[in-house]
Parts: C-alpha cells; sequence; structure tokens
C-alpha cells in the first residue's frame, strides 16, 4: 500500500512541478515578476496544493502579520517552505544550495527567494541587505534564524545578524512555532529532514505517509523599536520554544 501511494503522489508531484515551470515561464513572458500581486497569488495557490499532493493537514492558530513584515520559524524539513507558502507570501531566505536543486532551485529564483551562502565572510551582511531592501518595499520576508534543520522536538540557536535588517527598516517581527506531529502526537519521525539523508530519501519516506498533521502556531509580533539584534533574536527563539514545547506537553 504504502509502495502504491508513493508512486502516484510522486506522478502528482512530478506533474504539478511541471505545472509551476509552464505557469512560471507564462508569467515571465507577461512581465509578472516574483513582486507581483498575480505571481504572489500563483505562488501560493501552487504551494498550497503541493501541500495537499503530500497529503498535509495544517492546523493554524494565530493570525499572520501583515505585509512588510519579518517572519522567523523554527526550521524542520523543505516542507516548511509549501506548508507557510501556502498560508502567506513572503520571500524566502534560503541557504545558497537549494539554487542549485534541480527545477525547484529555478522555481525558487523565479519566486524571488533571497538567497545566503552560510559559512561565507560578509554572506550575512549580504542577506540582511537584501532583506532590508524586501522590507522597504513592503513586502514580508520569512527566514529560519536556527540556520539548519531540527528533529521538531526543541528549537535551536537563533543567529542574531539577520534580524538587523527589521531593526533597520523599523518593522515588527512575527515568530512561527512549526510542528509535525506524529501518530501518538510526538514530533513526527519521517518529516524532519537532518543528518547526512538525501532529499530525494526523505522526499519519498514523505510520499508515503497516509498524512501529515502539521500545527503552525503564528506568535503575536514583537515591535523591533527599542531593542538590539541579539535581545530580538533571543526573545524570538524563547516565544517559539514556549509555544512547542507546551504543545507537545498536552
Amino acid at each position: 500500500m504504502k509502495q502504491l501511494r508513493r508512486i502516484v503522489r510522486l506522478s502528482r508531484f512530478g506533474w504539478h512541478v511541471l505545472q509551476g515551470m509552464i505557469l512560471t515561464s507564462g508569467l515571465g513572458l507577461l512581465r509578472q515578476t516574483g513582486d507581483s500581486a498575480l505571481y504572489q497569488r500563483m505562488m501560493r495557490w501552487w504551494l498550497g496544493k503541493l501541500g495537499r499532493i503530500l497529503a498535509v493537514q495544517m492546523t493554524c492558530t494565530g493570525t499572520p502579520a501583515p505585509q512588510g513584515t519579518l517572519l522567523v520559524a523554527n526550521h524542520i524539513s523543505w516542507l516548511d517552505i509549501p506548508v507557510l507558502g501556502g498560508v502567506v507570501a513572503p520571500r524566502f531566505l534560503s541557504k545558497q544550495e537549494v539554487r542549485g536543486w534541480a527545477v525547484i532551485g529555478w522555481l525558487a529564483q523565479q519566486a524571488g527567494t533571497l538567497f545566503i551562502t552560510r559559512g561565507k565572510a560578509g554572506a550575512a551582511t549580504q542577506a540582511s541587505a537584501a532583506i532590508l531592501v524586501a522590507l522597504q518595499a513592503g513586502r514580508s520576508v520569512l527566514l529560519f534564524p536556527e540556520g539548519t534543520t531540527t528533529t521538531g522536538a526543541d528549537v535551536g540557536t537563533f543567529h542574531a545578524r539577520l534580524f538587523a535588517a527589521a531593526l533597520d527598516a523599523g518593522v515588527a517581527v512575527q515568530p512561527i512555532a512549526l510542528r509535525y506531529v506524529g501518530s501518538q502526537g510526538e514530533p513526527h519521525p519521517i518529516v524532519p529532514f537532518v543528518g547526512q539523508q538525501s532529499l530525494w530519501d526523505n522526499l519519498t519516506g514523505v510520499l508515503q505517509e497516509s498524512s501529515i498533521v502539521v500545527q503552525i502556531h503564528f506568535l503575536e509580533p514583537i515591535p523591533s523599536t527599542a531593542m538590539n539584534r541579539k535581545a530580538l533574536a533571543t526573545l524570538c527563539e524563547q516565544r517559539i520554544r514556549q509555544s512547542i514545547l507546551h504543545k507537545t506537553a498536552t
């Protein structure tokens, strides 16, 4: 049964990716860039449908902040992007390696994803400058301040440098707590994309799941005024951790 489910979903997944390429190319010919309202609606639909193909069942609490906000979330899987992108319409900050992923990297670039080369001198400064431009243009930007993925049982340390853009733009920061739930209420054992696992191995594991439950908690936005970036990063980390541990305990 799992093998059949994986084959069927992989076929639907591949067809949906092809549709994304066709739509993106068509909008490009119409000069509809990643910042246009039409492109944003298309991407939100496309990412939302991708989640449905993967049998993702979302429960959302809280209210997403309006455009022009820095959104920060804990990071568990590549699945975080279609999950969140199907609810809100931000520009994402992603690691440079994603740009090289076949097809997906091209789609991400066309959608206006910002990329950062982690570990490279000056990379955070360049990324902060790009985030600032997007925020000043009235777009929300979503980043994963841990800089890596976790199992979802806890939250890693939030790196503070990228929070500087929120301070410079004078915009609020909204923490978002993500939790993929297993059959017994524990962190989902298959979804986390961690360690040395390949993207293909993780994808095939996700495809064979009958359903994937994800809880998204939009926490109260935090004004960036009168705070430094370290304090802001720490506060966001603490609030997301509290939300995740509370839901785990209940």
